[in-house]
């Protein structure tokens, strides 16, 4: 009896180990691929930055200047690269915080957040990315004192 005892727990706790490995290793896939996303996506706005030729693909950014449209790319990237950082967890809601609190810092700064927000709010499809806006959301109202409106629910911004 004692030895069944024995093989039941040593057998609980084999399946417990590979149900933990299994649930761990699904995390760091999609981590990885999210990092791998944040790059292919950094990349684009490099290459984007560093060739004007490219900027009719943004058409929504024709009536920025060139410099002003290389600083409207390189916030994006940044912000973007916040966010998956966040999302992986190797940026905490409180430095997101204090990151977008330096963004906002300048008035162009907090220009290029009212011109991007709503597109922004539109593609946070996932608690995860809607906290994050909300973080930079509140970081931003903490500069300004401007109280913007709430992003729509998720059923409410997809029809």
């Amino acid at each position: 009896m004692p030895s069944n005892r024995l093989t039941n727990a040593a057998l609980l706790a084999l399946a417990g180990t590979a149900l933990a490995h299994t649930v761990l290793s699904h995390r760091r896939h999609h981590d990885r691929t999210v990092l791998a996303t944040a790059h292919i996506h950094q990349r684009l706005l490099a290459e984007q930055i560093a060739r004007p030729g490219l900027r009719t693909i943004w058409g929504s950014l024709d009536p920025l200047d060139p410099a002003e449209r290389r600083l409207h790319l390189h916030r994006n990237a940044w912000v973007s690269g916040w966010e998956a950082m966040y999302r992986v967890g190797t940026l905490s809601a409180d430095r997101v915080h204090g990151a977008a609190l330096t963004l906002f810092a300048s008035p162009d700064g907090q220009k290029w957040w009212t011109r991007v927000r709503d597109a922004r709010a539109q593609a946070a499809d996932d608690a995860c990315a809607r906290r994050f806006h909300s973080l930079v959301d509140t970081a931003y109202q903490d500069v300004t004192g401007d109280v913007l409106p709430a992003f729509a629910a998720p059923h409410e911004a997809r029809p």
